[in-house]
């Protein structure tokens, strides 16, 4: 990336009234690197040309104006000056020069596309330029690789998103399953409570335990179906009985 600055220093010599002076008094402050005080005059000089439209003096005024305050690290004013200073040319030259400084500018503020823009400005009216070409080339990969990083981002960005949202969705769904089943187990709880319940239940356990303590017990059925069995021979028995012939045993006396 070619960061030089081109300034005007020879037409500003030719400039008319306070404008002249002024541009002069600029010139030799950048020379000497007190660029605030370059930007004072500079600026003075511009108020006594402003009223003479367009041209190579005033373009000339504003590009210096720029320089100066690229140098102080104002970058957007610098960018502003440099492009009053690109619609003051008349000039293809001035035109390019103000174009190429105002891609500069554009570069340090971190303004990619804006930095393009100046530099293709100045290619279209100067395609010889070899600085300009050199710049447009550096921006235009550099813009690429920071649109591709974005990218990446945003999509890693989309992924953790999604990530998020889906796990979000799982301990949704397990809180309500732990839910359902404290519900249950409440249900069940609250079931094993009812005195009624418990009663029935201890009754069928005591039940279950004395059969598996006396397993000769009867029960009252079986008790009840062996008596009428018992009354059903002992009945079978006296009739057997009535149908037998007997006959009066004789009675020897003794005397």
């Amino acid at each position: 990336m070619k960061q030089v600055l081109i300034i005007v220093m020879a037409v500003l010599l030719f400039g008319p009234g306070d404008g002249k002076k002024k541009g002069r008094q600029g010139n030799a402050l950048y020379v000497q690197e007190q660029y605030e005080d370059a930007v004072a005059a500079y600026r003075e000089g511009i108020i006594a040309v402003q009223d003479s439209g367009p041209g190579a003096v005033h373009s000339g005024l504003l590009n210096n104006l720029g320089a100066a305050l690229y140098r102080t690290g104002d970058m957007e004013q610098a960018g502003t000056a440099f492009s009053s200073a690109a619609s003051m040319a008349l000039a293809p030259e001035d035109l390019v020069r103000a174009s190429y400084n105002a891609g500069n500018a554009a570069f340090q503020a971190e303004q990619l596309e804006q930095s393009l823009e100046h530099y293709r400005r100045a290619l279209l009216n100067d395609p010889s330029n070899a600085d300009a070409k050199f710049n447009y080339e550096f921006v235009k990969r550099r813009l690429e690789q920071q649109q591709q990083q974005d990218q990446q981002q945003q999509d890693q960005q989309d992924q953790n998103q999604e990530n998020q949202e889906n796990q979000d969705q799982q301990d949704q769904e397990g809180e309500q399953d732990e839910q359902s089943q404290q519900d249950q187990d409440q249900q069940q709880q609250q079931n094993s409570d009812d005195p009624g319940e418990q009663q029935d239940q201890q009754q069928e356990q005591e039940q279950e335990q004395q059969e598996r303590e006396d397993p000769t017990q009867l029960s009252e059925e079986e008790a009840q179906r062996i008596l009428q069995a018992l009354e059903n021979e002992e009945e079978q028995l006296l009739r057997q009985v009535q149908k037998m012939k007997t006959r009066p045993r004789r009675v020897e006396k003794d005397w």
